[in-house]
């Protein structure tokens, strides 16, 4: 019997791109890879386009088995309610990173008009309520049910808070789109994210098949697509698990609306001395950034990156008026790649500045305060120092093979020194030299193994060029 010829196709914000696989030994052969821009209008065109280029590498046995993903939204858009500011957004990131969506605001305490009218103008996919443990405190879930049953969002407003007054908020959110996990913190201190997880993926999965063209491609191969964070993040979960050598690992995923850092390692206890607040720091984790995107998000990383950006252009003796005309010809025309060398370094530029900023979100901190008992380090956040291996994929991070880019992630800022990022030390770094890794982890599922060795495999070491 001949071995099963795998289709898996990502559908991104900028290409959508696919590979054909076959299983053999304990890893893949890469048959063939093609990509199109990405057909923003129905999503299924370009899946499409994608397949007719690899049926000829498939043949003559045919494709087998076809998975997808898809980011072609840039995910899905989540605000989070709750009581406190340190744990909503905590356990909201959590729950939406894991399932590959992202947290686009946060509210805390009880919800004003203006958080409500600023609520309606964002108009996320997914209001994720939550607030109080299981028979804690109510009054603010509840008021917090009457105003947004009194808004006009439509989004899909998702109940995980206090379990005991779920039919009380139920009834004041009566009219609204309402979906129920259990508590994502029953308890004080214990967190549990894996039932709102579980509904944020299925509203993924409702909003991109029904909303985007889908529908025929799931019909046809039977399967239902992947939010594409979430590929990464399984992917990412997998690596060391096949190939224990590689644990201790993070992936920065620099898309077009979108940088990614995942990271996979045991956070372990800190140093003597260094007193630990917040929630506890998850195996595995991501970090999203909606304004760090080298294409469709790129007047968003111009504008939050603003001083950073600058700064790069004067040390490289790059114009700022040329800048800014680049700027607006990539936003009006995202899947445009640079046409000069001077190009080439804006890009450079734009992608260094993605690097350093989604490593400073991704890591934790460490601060010092004194106190009448002596002086303590606080550290809140995770210590992503003892990375072993950091992988750079996404397009322009895929083709990039100056490991100064990359090392971006490591470079600590000169600022206070009572104030320390808890960034990588001294990793090494790689490149997902073929982009395959959201091909890999869609594949993930019933290829753990396959799909992990072939990722190593195909991981190309860098090393500096500048």
């Amino acid at each position: 019997m001949p071995d099963p010829v795998l289709l898996s196709v990502d559908i991104g914000s900028t290409y959508t791109k696919g590979a054909v696989f076959v299983p053999r030994g304990e890893a893949f052969d890469l048959l063939a890879q093609a990509a199109v821009p990405t057909t923003v209008d129905d999503l299924g065109r370009g899946f499409e386009a994608v397949e007719s280029a690899l049926q000829a590498a498939a043949a003559p046995a045919g494709i087998s088995r076809a998975w997808f993903s898809s980011s072609a939204r840039g995910g899905l858009k989540i605000a989070a309610v709750g009581l406190t500011t340190d744990l909503t957004v905590s356990i909201a990131r959590q729950a939406a990173c894991s399932a590959g969506g992202k947290v686009v605001k946060a509210y805390s305490y009880r919800l004003t008009r203006a958080e409500i009218e600023e609520l309606e103008a964002l108009a996320p996919d997914i209001v994720l309520f939550t607030g109080g443990t299981d028979g804690g405190h109510e009054k603010t879930n509840l008021a917090n049910a009457e105003a947004l049953a009194a808004s006009c969002l439509d989004s899909i407003i998702l109940y995980a808070g206090n379990a005991k007054i779920g039919d009380d908020v139920l009834a004041r959110l009566k009219g609204k789109t309402v979906a129920v996990a259990d508590n994502v913190m029953p308890e004080v201190g214990e967190v549990r994210i894996e039932p709102a997880r579980d509904v944020i993926r299925r509203v993924f999965l409702e909003r991109i098949v029904d909303g985007k063209g889908l529908s025929r491609i799931v019909r046809r191969i039977g399967t239902a697509p992947k939010p594409t964070p979430l590929a990464v993040y399984d992917l990412v979960r997998a690596i060391p698990e096949a190939v224990p050598a590689w644990d201790g690992l993070g992936v920065i995923d620099m898309g077009g609306a979108t940088t990614d850092f995942y990271s996979n390692l045991e956070t372990g206890r800190p140093d003597d001395g260094v007193l630990l607040k917040g929630l506890p720091e998850p195996r595995i984790k991501r970090t999203v950034e909606g304004d760090l995107g080298l294409r469709v998000s790129v007047l968003a990383l111009a504008a939050s990156q603003a001083r950073e950006i600058e700064s790069r252009l004067e040390a490289e003796g790059l114009d700022q008026a040329g800048f800014e005309a680049y700027l607006a010809s990539v936003a009006a025309s995202p899947e445009a790649v640079p046409a000069s060398a001077v190009e080439e370094r804006y890009d450079a530029v734009l992608a260094g500045a993605c690097v350093r900023a989604a490593a400073l979100r991704h890591a934790g901190r460490q601060t010092r305060l004194a106190t009448p008992q002596g002086v303590f380090r606080v550290q809140r956040g995770r210590d992503i120092g003892r990375l072993r291996r950091l992988v750079g994929s996404g397009g322009y991070l895929s083709r990039c093979r100056d490991a100064a880019v990359l090392r971006e992630a490591c470079l600590r800022p000169d600022e206070d020194p009572e104030d320390r990022p808890l960034l990588p030390a001294a990793p090494e770094l790689y490149a997902d030299a073929r982009y395959l890794f959201p091909l890999l982890g869609n594949c993930v599922a019933e290829y753990p193994d396959a799909a992990a060795r072939t990722a190593v495999r195909e991981a190309l070491p860098l090393e500096p060029t500048r």
